[in-house]
C-alpha cells in the first residue's frame, strides 16, 4: 500500500484532551489512518488553532486541513482533490486498531462501502464519497475484540485503555508468556507510552542487560548461576515491551525487528557459551562440557537454517511462520514433535533458566539446549529442503 492511496474526512464536535497511553483521541486517529495509507485529512473543528499545536508534535506524516463546521463541502472538495481511490469519514474521533483500517480497505475490494459495526468509520469509494454513499450498499465490518472507541469521559478513557492492554497479548503467546510475563511487560509499557523512550531503546537496554547474565554464568557455582538465571529470565519478561510498545506507539520498523532478533539470540548463545566454560572452571563431570559444546553448535546451526529461510522466503519471512513439515498434520508423530515444540519457546526456555539456577541444576540447562536445539535443526533444515524455489 503506498501513501497518498485514500483520503480522510473527521469530524470533531469537542476536543477531549485524554491521554490515552501517550497520545490524546485525536492523534490517535489520524497516526492510524497515517500508517493505513491516508495522505491528505481534512479535520472539521472549531478548535483549530488549539488543534494545529496539539498536532504538529506527533502527527508528521499525514496532510491535515482545518474546516469550520460550515465548511463541510470545502472539506469534502480538498478531501477529494488528489483523487483517491476511497475517502474515510469518521463520525468523532476514535482509538481505532490499524488491523481495523486495513481490513476496511482490503474489502473495498469486494465492496465498495464498508462502515465498521458501530457505524463510527465508513469507507466509501471515491464516486460515493461525492454522492454521499447513495450510490452502493455499504457492508459492515465487525470490529470484534479491537478497539474502534471514542474517549468522551473517563469511564470510556479506562475502557480503551483496559482494551488496548488486553490486546497486546499475542495469539502465538505461550502459557509461559500470557500467564507469567505479560502482566509485568504490559505494566511496564502503560508507564512508559506516556515517555519518549521507544521500542528500540528497551529492546537497546534489555539487550546489554541480557549480556550480564554472561558473566556470572562464567564465574560458576550456585549463588552466580542463581543470578545469571534470574537476569535471562527478567530479560525474557521485558523482551516483550518493545513489541508491546511499538503496537501502543505506532512504532513498528524492521529494523526493530531484525535488532530484536539479532540481541535475543546472540545473548542466548553468549550465555551458552560462557555456562559451558563455567561448568569446567567449576569441575562439573565432562559431560556437561560436552552437551555445552553440541548445545552451542545445534543452536548457532538452527539459528542459521531459520535465518536462512526467512531470508529466501521474502515479506512472508518470520520464524513464527516457518513450514516445519509436522504443521497442520493429525499424527501421532506430528501432535508429539509440536507438543516438544513448546519447550523451544524462547519464554519457557528462559524460565527454566531462572528454575535450574533456584534448584541448583544449571549444567543441566546444557542438556536440555542440546536436545532442543538439535530438533529445531532437523526441522529448520527440512523446511529449507522443502521451500519451494522462486
Amino acid at each position: 500500500m503506498t501513501h497518498n492511496e485514500y483520503a480522510a474526512l473527521v469530524h470533531m464536535p469537542k476536543f477531549h484532551p485524554f491521554n490515552v497511553l501517550g497520545y490524546t483521541t485525536i492523534e490517535r486517529t489520524l497516526i492510524a489512518l497515517e500508517k493505513t495509507g491516508v495522505g491528505v485529512a481534512c479535520l472539521i473543528t472549531t478548535e483549530e488553532t488549539a488543534m494545529q499545536a496539539l498536532l504538529a508534535k506527533n502527527v508528521k506524516g499525514i496532510d491535515i486541513h482545518f474546516f469550520s463546521p460550515s465548511e463541510i463541502e470545502a472539506a469534502k472538495k480538498q478531501a477529494v482533490e488528489r483523487n483517491p481511490k476511497a475517502v474515510f469519514t469518521f463520525q468523532q474521533p476514535l482509538v481505532v486498531d490499524v488491523s481495523i483500517l486495513q481490513d476496511m480497505v482490503k474489502m473495498t475490494d469486494a465492496n465498495p462501502n464498508v462502515s465498521t459495526a458501530n457505524g463510527e468509520v465508513i469507507l466509501l469509494q471515491l464516486v460515493d464519497f461525492q454522492l454521499d454513499g447513495r450510490k452502493s450498499p455499504v457492508t459492515s465490518l465487525p470490529t470484534d475484540h479491537r478497539n474502534c472507541h471514542p474517549v468522551r469521559s473517563k469511564e470510556e478513557l479506562a475502557s480503551v485503555k483496559k482494551r488496548m492492554i488486553k490486546n497486546l497479548t499475542k495469539p502465538t503467546d505461550g502459557f509461559v508468556s500470557k500467564y507469567l510475563n505479560r502482566p509485568f511487560s504490559t505494566l511496564l509499557s502503560r508507564v512508559l507510552a506516556y515517555t519518549p523512550v521507544t521500542p528500540n531503546h528497551v529492546t537497546t537496554v534489555n539487550g546489554i542487560f541480557g549480556f550480564f547474565a554472561c558473566y556470572f554464568m562464567y564465574e560458576g557455582g550456585y549463588w552466580n548461576w542463581l543470578i545469571a538465571g534470574a537476569i535471562i529470565h527478567i530479560s525474557s519478561v521485558v523482551d516483550g515491551v518493545d513489541g508491546e510498545l511499538a503496537r501502543l506507539k505506532f512504532m513498528h520498523s524492521k529494523f526493530g525487528q531484525s535488532l530484536d532478533t539479532f540481541l535475543d539470540y546472540s545473548t542466548a548463545l553468549a550465555a551458552l557459551v560462557c555456562l559451558t566454560i563455567g561448568v569446567q572452571r567449576v569441575g562439573w563431570p565432562d559431560f556437561y562440557f560436552q552437551a555445552g559444546v553440541a548445545s552451542g553448535v545445534f543452536a548457532a546451526l538452527a539459528i542459521a537454517s531459520l535465518t536462512i529461510y526467512v531470508i529466501r522466503r521474502g515479506a512472508d519471512g518470520a520464524f513464527s511462520n516457518i513450514g516445519y513439515s509436522f504443521k497442520g498434520k493429525t499424527t501421532v508423530f506430528a501432535k508429539v514433535i509440536g507438543l516438544l515444540g513448546v519447550f523451544t519457546k524462547r519464554e519457557l526456555y528462559n524460565l527454566i533458566f531462572f528454575l535450574f539456577g533456584v534448584f541448583g541444576v544449571m549444567p543441566w540447562t546444557l542438556v536440555y539446549v542440546a536436545i532442543m536445539a538439535f530438533m529445531v535443526m532437523l526441522f529448520a533444515i527440512q523446511a529449507n529442503f522443502n521451500l519451494p524455489k522462486k
